[in-house]
């Protein structure tokens, strides 16, 4: 990183600390407010004291000074800090660190998510997880993949590829199909390896499918983005769906997905 990024990261590091810091108020985080306090806000031994760490090392953190840091360190001082999701996420990126990721199993998406997608009406879309677990659609998306009759657990995109049968024989180029999803849950699951759901997804998938364990093993990975998905749909044939991939901006282990089809296979 050039000198001049280098020096302004710490700084931005440092300021944006110390605003976290002077926003909380002992009684906020169950401490007596004590003596008189020349500064709003928690003192740094009380922030050190919080996160369980030493006075020494959160200080020269504070300052922006040229230190090595772990996870388990930063995810402390998020803590004892209160940051929100945003400003967990703002404080790893200003350490030049991924955000240690906790959340690749399937949850609900807000209101405003799920206008969106019924927004789309005609186009199949739908709200996958980090461990592509479907858990929120249109009603197209519902017409396609049949959603709201299947159990959260059968949701998941990996399983319905490789162990639902009705489903693997509405895919013409399931082989290649399989292929890509593979290498794409990879780089997934590369992210989110200490997630234990992730875990035991791999390891139920590895036992269930031997075409699963085979592909695993290759180590093959690919960007989501963009693709090409050739489907058998109900009353209309053969179809080939243009799919695209677009992470959503508030929740980054999401990922809003769009099947626009573009015609019946030729």
């Amino acid at each position: 990183m050039p000198q001049a990024s280098l020096t302004r990261s710490r700084n931005d590091l440092s300021d944006f600390l110390k605003s976290r810091r002077a926003r909380l108020s002992p009684e906020e985080v169950g401490l007596p407010n004590g003596t008189r306090r020349r500064a709003a806000g928690l003192r740094r031994e009380e922030v050190a004291s919080l996160a369980g760490i030493g006075l020494t090392w959160y200080t020269w953190f504070e300052q922006g000074r040229d230190i090595r840091v772990s996870p388990d360190f930063l995810e402390n001082v998020a803590r004892a800090l209160r940051l929100s999701s945003a400003e967990r996420q703002h404080l790893y990126i200003l350490t030049g660190r991924e955000p240690a990721s906790a959340r690749a199993t399937a949850r609900t998406v807000s209101p405003a998510v799920q206008r969106m997608l019924d927004g789309f009406q005609k186009y199949p879309a739908f709200i996958r997880t980090a461990r592509w677990d479907a858990i929120a659609w249109n009603k197209a998306a519902n017409r396609l993949f049949g959603f709201a009759a299947m159990t959260p657990e059968e949701r998941n995109l990996v399983r319905l590829a490789f162990a639902d049968a009705a489903f693997r024989a509405r895919l013409p180029n399931w082989s290649e199909d399989a292929k890509s999803l593979v290498a794409k849950f990879r780089s997934n699951y590369a992210k989110y390896r200490d997630d234990p759901a992730m875990e035991a997804l791999v390891t139920e998938m590895t036992q269930r499918s031997p075409e699963f364990r085979q592909l695993w093993r290759r180590h093959d990975v690919m960007n989501s983005g963009e693709g090409i998905k050739v489907m058998a749909v109900e009353g209309k044939g053969v179809v080939r769906f243009e799919h695209t991939s677009l992470a959503i901006n508030a929740e980054p282990d999401l990922n809003l997905v769009v099947y626009m089809p573009i015609g019946p296979e030729e």
